[in-house]
């Protein structure tokens, strides 16, 4: 599937509804994709909404995705609108907001900045943005990333200590996210998606921290 984006207020959406929506390789549910859809057309109407931006597992080439991440980036005032669902994560900055956390090295808008798709771009403005953070963008805190392993680390022996299984595996899955990702930025690299993380940790010689993520992803999945 060819990734497009919309790089101006006026969008080809209501005579092609889905171009916009290619950079979306896999959709979490139909509601999700419908949700997004409305979304983008009350963008076109809302000048205080300057861009849209998907990111995360479900803008990769992986067989399945849980949620769709979306940043919206407005002006003056928060965009309203609907409830999304429960598997988008809907996130709202303004758009000055934006710039002073990427200065101060925001994990995880210096990551929507890198790998992101624009689903809605006005006048170009994330465009733009993303060229003047080109070669600037820091690596996410190694540190910081180790101390919220050990958080989910504690939370995950609580679970199993009380015989709950099923959030025991997916605090297990997280411990092991934050590791690969305190290990590839200890490495230099920026981390990607989790689903892209196995594939990068090998390339690092994290064989090891590899194959436990991979066999947590599996289980997961399968």
């Amino acid at each position: 599937m060819t990734q497009q984006q919309v790089t101006h207020g006026a969008s080809s959406l209501q005579e092609a509804p889905d171009a916009p929506l290619a950079a979306v390789r896999v959709w979490p549910s139909e509601a999700a994709r419908t949700w997004t859809i409305d979304a983008l057309r009350q963008a076109e109407r809302d000048a205080a909404i300057q861009a849209i931006v998907a990111s995360g597992s479900a803008i990769c080439e992986v067989p399945q995705s849980d949620d769709l991440d979306l940043v919206l980036v407005y002006q003056g005032r928060r965009a309203s609108l609907p409830r999304p669902p429960i598997d988008v994560d809907l996130r709202q900055y303004e758009q000055d907001e934006v710039a002073r956390r990427l200065e101060a090295g925001h994990d995880y808008l210096s990551s929507v900045v890198r790998h992101g798709q624009a689903l809605f771009d006005r006048a170009g403005w994330w465009s733009r943005l993303r060229a003047g953070w080109d070669g600037r963008l820091p690596l996410p805190s190694g540190a910081d990333a180790r101390a919220r392993a050990r958080g989910a680390q504690r939370l995950c022996e609580e679970m199993q200590a009380i015989g709950d299984i099923d959030a025991a595996a997916e605090l297990r899955l997280s411990t092991l996210t934050h590791l690969a990702r305190a290990a590839l930025s200890d490495a230099g690299v920026f981390p990607q998606s989790r689903p892209e993380l196995v594939g990068q940790l090998r390339g690092v010689g994290e064989g090891s921290l590899a194959d436990r993520l991979a066999d947590a992803l599996a289980h997961r999945y399968g």
